[in-house]
């Protein structure tokens, strides 16, 4: 099975669009406002507009009045609020993982299989697993985690991890670490989710066609080893080897005649 999901994800590679475009990391669908980004090993931010393709290590930051919609690829889609500086750390088919430095960053994670997202903050890292929620930094480092569906698990600077549930609030501090969740304020709402957007239908096509493909190939293994079970044992008898009487007597004879 290991290399029958490997082979469709090369197979879905070349053919369906689902990795088509081997460069493509993440992009900037949408851009309002004041939007900036300092590319890895660049030493200056520039001015940029959507849309607008990030690599890993690349970094965001927004304005006072600023905001983006990023789709990154494998399943992340992401908007940074105002005064928001944000990095996209890694990204690859097993999990991506991104930092926010400062501000408020909503988040819609596409459940996967054993696929990770994981999100650090100057207080905290979280495991995201096919999730809506919304996470804040103050100038001190505190994080607020605001989750919406789905689940998250937070771990602080202390070696702690708190399993978080929907409608829930956690407060994260970089030196006193997770407070206890609490229930969201009420007039929180869900963040409403940016439309998808090419690179992701891409993706979600691929996807249902792997599944499909992997249930065919389960479906098949499950009907050989039914056949298996339903076909009748054959017994093998013995061939047992038989002298003729005649034979016998003739080589008693033969033996008794040379004493």
């Amino acid at each position: 099975m290991k290399y029958f999901m490997m082979a469709c994800l090369m197979g879905l590679g070349i053919g369906t669009g689902f990795a088509r475009d081997e460069d493509f990391t993440a992009k900037i669908f949408n851009a309002e406002g004041p939007v900036e980004c300092l590319k890895a090993g660049a030493g200056a931010w520039v001015a940029v507009a959507a849309p607008y393709m990030l690599n890993a290590g690349d970094q965001i930051k927004t304005g006072p009045a600023g905001k983006a919609d990023i789709y990154i690829k494998y399943g992340a889609k992401v908007r940074l609020g105002p005064e928001t500086t944000f990095m996209v750390n890694k990204v690859s088919p097993g999990g991506n993982t991104v930092q926010v430095m400062r501000g408020r960053m909503s988040a819609w994670i596409r459940k996967l299989a054993n696929r990770k997202f994981s999100v650090r903050t100057p207080a905290a890292v979280c495991a995201v697993r096919g999730t809506v929620f919304g996470v804040e930094v103050d100038e001190a480092g505190e994080t607020t985690w605001d989750l919406f569906s789905g689940s998250i698990d937070v771990s602080d600077n202390m070696g702690n991890m708190i399993g978080m549930l929907p409608n829930n609030r956690l407060k994260v501090t970089p030196a006193g670490g997770a407070a206890i969740p609490e229930a969201l304020p009420a007039g929180v709402k869900p963040p409403s989710e940016p439309a998808k957007i090419k690179e992701e239908k891409a993706e979600i096509k691929a996807e249902k066609k792997m599944a499909k493909a992997q249930a065919r190939e389960e479906a098949a293994a499950r009907e050989k080893a039914e056949e298996q079970g339903r076909r009748p044992v054959q017994v093998v008898e013995p061939v047992a080897i038989v002298i003729p009487t005649q034979e016998v007597l003739e080589s008693l004879e033969v033996s008794g005649s040379n004493p």
